[in-house]
């Protein structure tokens, strides 16, 4: 995910202040291992951010790769003898000009509609989501991020089903099944739509089945009502449109709702 432009302007005044100190040692050696690592978890994290700041496209290529080079020698540096002089050299390749290449640019495109939407699905659940499922909503803001809204869409629909599989995993196929029985003894729509064989006896076989019966099935496995299924449905029928040619073209307020909608029916609702 493209890193915030205050995040940024952080990383900035920490480098500053290495610099400061790195002046202060002259031509000498540098000894301090506290100073170091600040050195190298410095050059760390820009090399974390570069690759989205490089494919967001708001900055020059050329200048990332020049701040690249430079924090992969302060890296490397660390790990060896070197004169503050040298490192500080380095660095202030990075101090004196990033304001103006990077953080100036991301504050401008932070203000576009997609920028925005992609942000705001993004932090919707923000420490309330596994890392798999975190891995999902990622993806989906980045896809949003390129106007790419269908399959920011779909992102977001696998991580509710891997929300929904992993609590299936957690009570046990055993209480998966007895809800199967329960469904399938039960009349009239939706529940006819579900079968004895949508019993399940390994992850694999859960991996495989119908979005579709789990939603039915979950009205008994975790407590969904009847308008919570029909809005689950709905929003699995958008998810199909989404996966196939059509002419169906969401918008990023459309990706937001239906996060919103998966964050109400599914996160807040089914424990992982």
């Amino acid at each position: 995910m493209l890193p915030s432009s205050d995040a940024l302007e952080v990383l900035l005044e920490k480098a500053k202040e290495i610099s400061k100190a790195l002046a202060r040692l002259h031509g000498a050696e540098v000894t301090r291992q506290d100073l170091k690592e600040s050195l190298a978890s410095l050059a760390r994290e820009w090399l974390r951010f570069s690759p989205s700041i490089k494919e967001a496209g708001c900055c020059k290529p050329d200048t990332i790769a020049t701040y690249d080079g430079a924090m992969g020698d302060l890296l490397a540096g660390t790990g060896t003898r070197a004169r503050a002089s040298a490192l500080k050299k380095k660095l202030d390749i990075f101090c004196s000009s990033l304001l103006d290449d990077v953080v100036v640019p991301l504050i401008q495109i932070e203000g576009s509609p997609r920028h925005v939407a992609a942000r705001q699905v993004q932090d919707a659940l923000a420490g309330q989501l596994t890392p798999e499922e975190s891995a999902y909503f990622e993806e989906a803001a980045r896809c949003l991020t390129v106007q790419c809204f269908r399959a920011a869409i779909i992102m977001l629909w696998a991580a509710a089903i891997a929300r929904l599989h992993g609590a299936v995993v957690k009570r046990g196929f055993d209480s998966f099944n007895k809800a199967v029985d329960a469904t399938v003894a039960r009349k009239g729509a939706p529940f006819n739509r579900v079968k004895d064989s949508a019993k399940l006896s390994s992850l694999p076989e859960l991996q495989r089945s119908k979005d579709s019966d789990l939603l039915v099935i979950g009205m008994e496995l975790f407590n969904l009502d009847l308008q919570a299924y029909q809005e689950l449905d709905r929003l699995l029928g958008i998810r199909n449109d989404c996966a196939h040619p059509g002419m169906n073209q969401p918008g990023a307020l459309d990706v937001q709702q239906f996060a919103s909608k998966l964050r109400t029916y599914v996160f807040n609702h089914v424990t992982p």
